[in-house]
């Protein structure tokens, strides 16, 4: 039995060490940029306000990473640890299933990204009256409905194996695609990459550059009399341009980041078709691929952690997430002063009250000395003048 943990526990090689640092500050930077970016995307003002139906479907973007960020990120760092699995057939049938789920859904939402920001350039209008809140709704409904059926197989074909070590007295337990056919699992995985990355990245791309050139196109034929009767306009084909530059290198990054692993594993699948099916391990070959595949695995989970770094230095999010931080602090600082401010108030109050009734019993005081001095003075005046009526009258 120690032989088997020391044989699968690889959390002191030096690529497993990398590769867990690396794992560390993309879920952190992913967990913290979509957490602020479903904040700053979710408010009411920001910088993207003009822009509702893409700021909708940023944020079903941002959604699909945070379930990459969140679910498939600390499992996959976990299986690369310990090459064994120990997380049970659910989690085995779960966890590849929702890493498709999502980066079908990534993909085909910056599809809808695009075409949305290609007919906001080319038809404004058609696009306010096509673009609406609740169709969409119904597209991004249709997106991860499209996304969960095409990766519905791999709830069923994942499971949990157990294959012998090279000594031949240990066994494992890991977590692999188990097709009755080898050439369906050739096919199914070469559809995925047709349907779900080769042909909308392409789309993607083709759509990016009509967008993009039919905005600077506009741009460049603008004069100078134009510029200035047309403040208004210039200044919306510039935020336009900033949202365009915004999808452009989302899509980029997408297809950089997850074109590794996708042709990894096209290369397993035809090269070591059945290395993984069999019950010895020591078949198999090629040990570099396999080797080289969790980097390929980590670049494209990634992805979903560089996303909000698009959204705030291409789109701008920053400034939002500035005025978003302002108006937070601005909020707490509010309600832990109240009370400071308060009693200030109750105590200048108070003060206020106390001069006001001293000075009143001061002049109540004063009057009443004034009252008292002037009686005394009016007796000696009487008697006085009694003195000197008494003095001449004798």
């Amino acid at each position: 039995m120690p032989f088997a943990v020391d044989f699968l526990f690889s959390g002191h090689e030096p690529g497993t060490i990398v590769l867990v640092v690396m794992y560390l500050i993309s879920f952190l930077t992913g967990l913290g940029g979509n957490i602020m970016a479903l904040l700053v995307l979710t408010r009411k003002r920001n910088r993207l306000s003009g822009a509702s139906a893409t700021r909708r479907l940023l944020v079903n973007l941002a959604v699909c990473d945070m379930m990459v960020v969140c679910v498939c990120m600390p499992v996959n760092l976990a299986h690369q640890v310990y090459n064994a699995w120990v997380f049970g057939d659910f989690l085995c049938r779960v966890v590849p299933f929702v890493q498709a789920v999502s980066v079908s859904a990534s993909v085909l939402s910056l599809a809808v990204i695009s075409l949305n920001r290609y007919y906001s350039v080319h038809n404004p209008l058609h696009a306010r009256s096509f673009f609406t809140g609740r169709k969409i709704l119904w597209m991004i409904s249709v997106v991860w409905t499209v996304s969960s059926g095409m990766c519905l197989p791999l709830l069923f074909m994942n499971k949990v194996k157990t294959l012998s070590l090279l000594d031949g007295l240990h066994t494992v337990r890991v977590c692999v695609e188990s097709w009755p056919k080898v050439k369906l699992r050739q096919g199914y995985n070469f559809l995925l990459f047709c349907v779900l990355y080769g042909f909308p990245v392409l789309f993607n791309l083709v759509i990016c550059f009509l967008t993009g050139w039919k905005l600077w196109r506009a741009g460049d034929k603008l004069t100078e009399p134009t510029k200035f009767l047309f403040t208004q306009s210039v200044s919306r084909s510039k935020a336009r341009k900033k949202i365009a530059k915004m999808v452009l290198a989302l899509v980029v990054l997408f297809t950089f980041s997850w074109l590794p692993l996708y042709v990894v594993d096209i290369w397993i699948d035809f090269n070591m078709p059945s290395s993984l099916e069999r019950d010895d391990i020591g078949h198999v070959k090629h040990e570099w691929i396999l080797q080289g595949r969790p980097f390929a695995q980590w670049l494209g989970l990634t992805n979903s952690a560089l996303n909000p770094l698009c959204y705030c230095f291409v789109g701008n999010l920053y400034r939002s997430a500035k005025r978003f931080r302002k108006s937070y602090r601005e909020k707490v600082s509010s309600v832990f002063s109240a009370p400071l401010q308060e009693s200030s108030v109750n105590k200048s109050q108070k003060q206020r009250l106390y001069q006001r009734v001293s000075s009143e019993k001061c002049g109540l005081k004063r009057r009443a000395w004034k009252g008292y001095f002037s009686e005394k003075l009016t007796k000696s005046k009487s008697l006085s003048a009694i003195t000197v009526c008494e003095t001449v009258f004798d």
